[in-house]
C-alpha cells in the first residue's frame, strides 16, 4: 500500500528517521549568557533523501551538557535556536547578530527550557515540542539565555543535536 508518510528506519538509528546530527558544538565553548553564536553552514545535501535529515519534516532537538556543574541555572533559563536559512543555495543567509537575536524579527525555531536542577555531563535536555525542519541550506544560531556561561573546556563543551522523526500515525 502506498503512503505519504515517512517510515521510521528502525533500531540502527535509535528510532529516528535517519541518524542524529550534531547542529552546533565547539562554537558553544565559553558562550556567555545573553550571547549568541552561529554554526558553520549546513549544506543543501544535508536535507536530501541521502543526506543527514533524509527529507524529514519534523525533528527533535536536544542539548547535551558536556561537563559536570554544581551551579544550577536560574529560574526561567533557556537556550534559543534559529535556523538562519539561505534561499539562494548557501551564499547569503538570513541576518543574525553574534551578540543577540536582534537580527531575527521572528520567534526562535526552537527553545530548550532549563530548570534550577544541577545538570551533569550525561544530562540531555530536549526542546519543547517537535521542530519544523529547515528545507534549505542554513546555519544554526544559538542564544544562551541561561544566566551562566557555557563550559570553557573543549573536551566538555555543550552541543546541540537534531534527530529527524517520521510522522506518527
Amino acid at each position: 500500500m502506498a503512503t505519504n508518510f515517512l517510515q521510521a528506519t528502525g533500531a540502527s538509528t535509535a528510532g529516528y528517521f535517519s541518524a542524529v546530527t550534531t547542529l552546533i558544538s565547539s562554537e558553544l565553548v565559553a558562550l556567555g549568557t545573553s550571547s549568541g553564536t552561529a554554526s558553520t553552514a549546513l549544506s543543501a545535501s544535508t536535507f536530501t533523501s541521502s543526506g543527514s535529515f533524509g527529507q524529514a519534516i519534523w525533528g527533535e532537538v536536544e542539548l547535551t551538557l558536556g561537563t559536570s556543574s554544581s551551579a544550577a541555572f536560574g529560574t526561567g533559563a533557556f537556550v534559543s535556536g534559529w535556523f538562519s536559512r539561505s534561499i539562494d543555495g548557501g551564499t547569503i543567509f538570513e541576518s543574525t547578530s553574534n551578540s543577540s537575536n536582534a537580527g531575527f524579527p521572528r520567534p526562535p525555531d526552537f527553545v530548550i527550557p532549563l530548570t534550577s536542577f544541577a545538570y551533569n555531563s550525561s544530562s540531555v535536555i530536549y526542546a519543547s515540542g517537535l521542530v519544523k525542519m529547515p528545507w534549505s541550506p542554513c546555519k544554526v544560531f544559538i542564544q544562551n539565555n541561561t544566566g551562566l556561561t557555557f563550559p570553557a573546556s573543549t573536551n566538555g563543551y555543550a552541543l546541540i543535536k537534531l534527530g529527524p522523526v517520521a510522522v506518527q500515525y
